[in-house]
């Protein structure tokens, strides 16, 4: 159950990944085309890391689930960590725009035994 968890998380990674790429302008305020740059290589980061959690093989799915949770956690990190320099507003967003990723990677890996030993302390 854990591997369909982690697989079904890898292609809604996918699935917003190729939305970031095709069409950045769509899911951002902006006509800046740094930042449309920006959102596509996001779009690319979520499409590896999409594409790696759907498609590996069992072992290989719950390591890509871990990998992908541990990005989404630090970007959270570093959009908080940001605050100062980059105001309320741009620290808060880069940070809370992970988190639905951040809790739905702690549901699909909790039940996997060696993956949350690693999170949550469990054996």
């Amino acid at each position: 159950m854990e591997i369909s968890r982690i697989r079904a998380m890898g292609l809604v990674r996918l699935a917003v990944g190729a939305s970031l790429i095709a069409a950045p302008r769509l899911l951002t305020r902006t006509n800046d085309p740094s930042f449309a740059l920006l959102v596509r290589t996001v779009g690319i980061r979520d499409v590896v890391l999409g594409a790696g959690s759907a498609l590996s093989a069992k072992d290989g799915a719950a390591l890509w689930g871990a990998v992908t949770l541990a990005s989404d956690t630090l970007d959270v990190v570093a959009g908080a960590v940001a605050t100062p320099s980059v105001g309320a507003r741009g620290g808060l967003t880069a940070a809370l725009v992970p988190v639905p990723f951040v809790a739905a990677g702690i549901w699909a890996l909790r039940r996997h035994a060696p993956i949350a030993a690693l999170f949550f302390g469990e054996r």
